[in-house]
């Protein structure tokens, strides 16, 4: 069958230690383009960070900004699909996550989660420290109970090592939830744990795309760390870049590196076995 729908991860993967795209990925995503082939990119950026990094002509056809939060048609700046969490689950939500004495930040809904309160409790945290620096004006202190009834999009407790099982620990005691595990793309040690409303995540996301462009042909995801294992294992061919981590270069097919345009050698790969 041939390819029904391209997802790939953004940083890390499609785009190079520098954040930029580079010319040979660039024309794999044009001939994907030429050839009708829907392509995605799955990010746990909120929009407003993506588009940081995303040009407004990049050749893209769709974006799931924050880890699937929010599903957007590139060309136009459509949003699609948005899934944020009530105000009474966000407040458990913090409630939790205080009591277990964690840094965290709580988002707000989106399309402005790039906005969040800031619940610190450690002073060795730097890179709790370094998050909150580089969005520096767009955190101000949580105060508990949460109060109003704004709807909020996300949480995320950033942890140093070596909280191995933090995700494993916060999964059981969030039931409710979707707790996904991700390395810093900060200092690449420390351990991220994003939490969102249940069923929000990347594959979540390619697969109501890929639905919506009628289900048909192979699906391919390429992605880089834990945070892609759902979107890895929901697709038909999978594969990670050299420079993941080598549990996942373990578990799945794995091409060069993102600095050495990985995502067109899974790509190119993916072509060639149709």
């Amino acid at each position: 069958m041939p390819l029904g729908i391209v997802v790939t991860d953004l940083d890390g993967t499609l785009l190079d230690s520098r954040h930029e795209l580079s010319q040979v990925d660039r024309s794999t995503l044009e001939e994907l383009g030429r050839r009708g082939i829907p392509r995605v990119v799955a990010t746990g950026r909120s929009l407003f960070s993506a588009r940081r990094v995303l040009a407004p002509d990049a050749p893209i056809d769709f974006l799931c900004h924050s880890t699937g939060g929010g599903i957007m048609r590139w060309a136009d700046q459509a949003p699609l699909r948005v899934v944020n969490m009530p105000q009474p689950d966000a407040a458990q939500l913090a409630s939790t996550l205080a009591a277990r004495r964690l840094d965290f930040t709580l988002h707000f809904a989106i399309p402005d989660n790039h906005h969040f309160y800031v619940h610190r409790v450690r002073s060795d945290n730097a890179d709790f420290e370094r998050r909150c620096q580089h969005y520096a004006g767009y955190g101000r202190e949580l105060r508990l109970p949460l109060a109003g009834d704004q709807p909020m999009a996300h949480a995320l407790v950033i942890e140093p090592p070596p909280q191995v099982r933090l995700h494993l620990d916060l999964k059981a005691a969030l039931p409710g939830f979707q707790v996904i595990r991700a390395t810093s793309p900060l200092d690449f040690v420390s351990t991220w744990v994003e939490i969102y409303p249940r069923g929000v995540n990347k594959a979540a996301a390619a697969d109501w795309l890929w639905a919506q462009a009628g289900g048909g042909g192979r699906r391919l995801a390429v992605g880089n760390d834990f945070n892609d294992i759902d979107l890895l294992d929901w697709a038909d061919l999978s594969f990670v870049v050299g420079n993941a981590p080598a549990e996942l270069r373990a578990r799945y097919a794995s091409v060069r590196s993102n600095d050495a345009s990985g995502f067109s050698a899974a790509v190119e790969q993916a072509l060639a076995s149709g």
